[in-house]
């Protein structure tokens, strides 16, 4: 047996701030969305020009796509615990009572976020770049708050890095199956991620500190991630099946198979973008205030050896 093969605790399901109980799952993923969007903000302004009252205004947005998608991406992979014998699908709506993916919370940010992009003219890519490092930061914060309350376990097992339950309510013990007997030791998914999660934030940091095509920096931390990932959900219980594989597996070959044919597209051409300048149009959304006042001079683009000379007045 290795050093971790014992590694565990007695999970706290809540935590009392005051006259208020919180759930360390909430104070994690609340923690790791700021800390991720903090680093969105410094990067697109440093390296885009973006200013951050347009990221901070983006995120905003993000929000309700987060918590639509996550709850919705959880309903489909556990379909039989809200149109099941005895379910409710009224169940659906109280999201309060935990359930969410992480997947589902990506992708409905983006796309509640998009239409705020197009409308300021912010290039998506440049976007997804800066966010790069930040989405393995925020899971990091994300995947503490799972450890503390014992979420997203497993089966059993001898892995070196198994976790034992040591006591304390579970959350979902019953509904989905992983109920675990004290003392017994058993896959932790939220682990494995964390270790995961954990070498991917420096690797990517590192990455970005070399200029790269556009969309590269997003695509290998989607790619590095959706393998991991794939590999981690075969120890998960409790979720429906498709074909064999879990439905966040699907998804995770799927982010993969994309990732990989953008960046070999991207390694095939060679070439770096550079960030391109607003025009004035663009200006007046890009900046949080008025660029240029009215009746300002506008100096020709166009060199004056090459200006057409003046015709003769004779």
């Amino acid at each position: 047996m290795g050093l971790f093969a014992y590694l565990g605790w007695k999970v706290i399901p809540r935590v009392k701030l005051g006259p208020i109980s919180v759930s360390p799952h909430g104070l994690g993923i609340a923690a790791g969305y700021a800390a991720g969007g903090s680093l969105l903000a410094r990067r697109a302004e440093r390296l885009y020009g973006i200013a951050r009252e347009h990221v901070w205004n983006m995120l905003m947005w993000a929000v309700a796509g987060v918590v639509i998608g996550a709850r919705l991406f959880y309903v489909v992979g556990h379909l039989n615990l809200y149109f099941g014998k005895g379910a409710s699908p009224v169940d659906i709506f109280k999201i309060w009572q935990g359930g969410i993916v992480f997947y589902g919370g990506v992708f409905g940010g983006i796309a509640a976020a998009y239409p705020y992009m197009r409308k300021h003219h912010l290039n998506f890519w440049h976007v997804m770049d800066a966010a790069a490092p930040g989405f393995p930061l925020g899971l990091i914060f994300g995947r503490i708050g799972d450890l503390i309350i014992g979420d997203h376990l497993g089966g059993p097992t001898r892995f070196f890095l198994g976790w034992q339950y040591k006591g304390g309510e579970l959350p979902g013990c019953g509904s989905t199956g992983v109920c675990p007997r004290f003392g017994e030791v058993v896959h932790q998914t939220a682990l494995y991620d964390f270790i995961n999660v954990l070498i991917l934030f420096p690797v990517v940091m590192l990455l970005a500190r070399k200029r790269r095509p556009d969309g590269w920096l997003i695509m290998f931390t989607a790619t590095w991630y959706g393998g991991a990932r794939f590999v981690e959900d075969f120890a998960r219980t409790g979720t429906a099946t498709y074909l064999g594989l879990r439905g966040t597996q699907w998804v995770s070959i799927v982010i993969i198979v994309a990732g990989t044919y953008y960046l070999t597209r991207l390694s095939r051409r060679g070439t770096i973008t550079p960030p391109s300048a607003p025009s004035e149009e663009q200006q007046d959304e890009l900046a949080p205030v008025d660029m240029v006042s009215e009746g300002s001079p506008v100096e020709s683009s166009i060199p004056k050896n090459e200006q057409p000379a003046p015709p003769d007045s004779g």
